[in-house]
């Protein structure tokens, strides 16, 4: 499929949804990774480099699938173009992408294959939907989904990688778009992050958020959440670099995400008294920077006006 194929079928969704917009693709790329059917760049289109990136094995798919995926990344790029961000608000717009719109998109493109956008519980084995080779139920869409979630949580759990714990919420972003399509959708949420062993108050304000598009209520709640995941992680970080003689739980337990340095301070000061070999400063610190920008706070333009990114998947919209 070439580039003029993708703009006829971006022409055909601003059509179906009666979108008004003069933005076209400006390139397809297919050198996606192999789990990826497709994906948009933001640093890329923050230069206005519209690139959908699709995944090399795209012409394998049959038909409905193609456009599955597709229609699913022009709800991406509609969303990017219409955000209702300020351009130097760059955090908030990735936040928002990276939440709103992965729910956004998984709604819409699920309403468009099933023609409805309310749902009865029993049209999870009733109804089918394109795969890539056949088609699946939604009840397999919806389990897939939990499932990559409940691994990516728990791989965070057991590692602190903030790298699990975003991919899970983007997993999390997914089923909760498909799930907004239900008419017990709300109660269906509360069961899976019960289920999922998340802070329901946290993530229902999120999903609501997004659900009634109160978009700065969405960058806030999805900030709360990323901060409670990075703070997690700089306290682990304390745990893992120094013993317990140096800086105690009851201590490690008063870091917060404005402090973390100064106890990074008083930590080597203690050191030092002792006659121990303090950790290089500059070693700790740019791990916990790493924890608090990687999604927190994840774009930061430097004097030069460059883009510096400490975890490049976070500006990957797929």
């Amino acid at each position: 499929m070439n580039l003029t194929q993708i703009n006829n079928l971006w022409e055909e969704y601003k059509e179906t949804y009666e979108l008004d917009s003069d933005a076209r693709i400006t390139a397809v790329r297919y050198d996606t990774g192999e789990y990826v059917e497709g994906c948009f760049n933001l640093i890329e289109m923050m230069d206005g480099d519209y690139i959908l990136h699709l995944n090399p094995n795209m012409h394998l798919y049959n038909e409905e699938y193609c456009k599955f995926i597709l229609f699913h990344e022009f709800t991406h790029f509609y969303d990017y173009i219409t955000n209702p961000f300020p351009e130097e608000e760059k955090e908030k717009l990735i936040m928002w992408m990276n939440a709103y719109s992965e729910f956004h998109a998984c709604r819409l493109t699920l309403a468009r294959c099933i023609e409805q956008v309310r749902l009865k519980t029993v049209d999870v084995d009733k109804m089918q939907i394109p795969g890539q080779y056949k088609e699946i139920s939604i009840r397999q869409l919806l389990m897939e989904s939990i499932y990559r979630a409940q691994i990516f949580f728990m791989d965070f759990i057991v590692s602190n990688n903030l790298q699990d714990y975003a991919n899970g919420l983007r997993s999390l972003m997914y089923l909760l778009g498909y799930v907004s399509l239900f008419e017990n959708d709300e109660k269906m949420a509360a069961f899976i992050l019960k289920g999922l062993h998340l802070d329901e108050t946290f993530f229902m304000d999120l999903y609501m958020s997004m659900k009634e598009k109160r978009f700065d209520d969405v960058v806030f709640d999805y900030k709360l959440i990323t901060n409670q995941a990075t703070l997690t992680y700089i306290k682990e970080a304390f745990r893992r670099y120094y013993t317990r003689d140096i800086i105690s739980e009851e201590e490690i337990e008063q870091v917060t995400l404005d402090n973390f340095r100064d106890y990074i301070d008083m930590v080597n000061e203690r050191m030092r008294e002792r006659g121990y070999i303090i950790v290089d400063p500059e070693e700790f610190e740019e791990a916990t920077r790493e924890a608090a920008f990687r999604i927190m706070d994840p774009l930061k333009i430097n004097s030069k006006g460059d883009y510096t990114w400490f975890d490049y998947e976070h500006l990957i919209i797929s």
